[in-house]
């Protein structure tokens, strides 16, 4: 396999990952949460031309994981994601039945699978071919199935904070809004600060959550961790990197905000 991100962040997520069948390479995308005309740059940058992909995955309906979906079926790509994902993006999406294995290319198999984040049908993919199985979870606290039966060669794991740094402030936050004699500027700003941490808490995964998360994770035959969707504000990525890597004895890499691999 060899992996391309384009970008990784919430001003968008997109994937290039060209994957062995036989004896030739099929490129298909993970996540179009730019528009067009960058994903398009964005490919050209990377020498990828977009008219040999014909297949995206679309994890879940926010913005920045589908922003080109609508451009993309105009093009002809097939788009795969949960039935509850296609209603929000277009009818002409190709609906996935999760935890059921489809064949979306000659050779490649995809398995959908929930996951806990703040939107319905969002879910993760585990992508097969005779050679890898890959596994792809983006934009989530956590996922429920039971995924120890199959040995990952390759894991795309969001990592969006640092569990140390958010939940510091959110403890001091907590105990500002409740001092006496606060002002309501201060107040007001406060209580907005401290519902933007619940929701990362709430839906996305921390360092100690992606670290806990792998250890459910048959990793026997993994070659690499690529860690996805850090914050800007909230995450180290050498934090985050050596941290997952000493834990696991696995190589790992972070997948920048603008592109490319590190």
């Amino acid at each position: 396999m060899n992996a391309f991100c384009l970008g990784s962040s919430s001003s968008g997520n997109c994937f290039i990952l060209e994957l062995e069948v036989k004896d030739k390479s099929i490129p298909i995308m993970v996540e179009c949460g730019f528009s067009y005309k960058e994903i398009l740059t964005k490919c050209n940058m990377n020498n990828i031309l977009i008219s040999n992909i014909r297949t995206c995955l679309i994890t879940h309906s926010h913005n920045d994981h589908c922003k080109a979906a609508t451009d993309l079926l105009k093009r002809g790509f097939k788009i795969y994601c949960s039935k509850e994902t296609a209603k929000e993006i277009s009818k002409d999406c190709d609906p996935l039945v999760i935890n059921t294995s489809t064949k979306i290319e000659d050779g490649i198999f995809v398995i959908p699978f929930l996951v806990n984040h703040d939107i319905s049908g969002a879910c993760g993919f585990i992508i097969k071919t005779a050679k890898e199985t890959i596994l792809f979870i983006n934009d989530c606290k956590s996922w429920g199935a039971n995924l120890s039966e199959f040995k990952f060669d390759y894991v795309f794991i969001e990592c969006n904070y640092d569990h140390e740094v958010v939940y510091a402030q959110y403890h001091e936050l907590k105990n500002i809004i409740h001092q006496n004699g606060i002002e309501q500027s201060t107040f007001m700003e406060s209580v907005q600060k401290l519902k933007q941490h619940e929701r990362n808490i709430n839906s996305h995964m921390s360092l100690s959550g992606t670290i806990k998360n792998l250890a459910k994770l048959n990793l026997s035959n993994c070659k690499s961790i690529f860690l996805m969707h850090l914050s800007d504000r909230f995450a180290n990525e050498y934090k985050m990197k050596n941290a997952v890597q000493n834990s696991t004895k696995i190589k790992t890499f972070v997948c920048k905000k603008n592109g490319g691999i590190k």
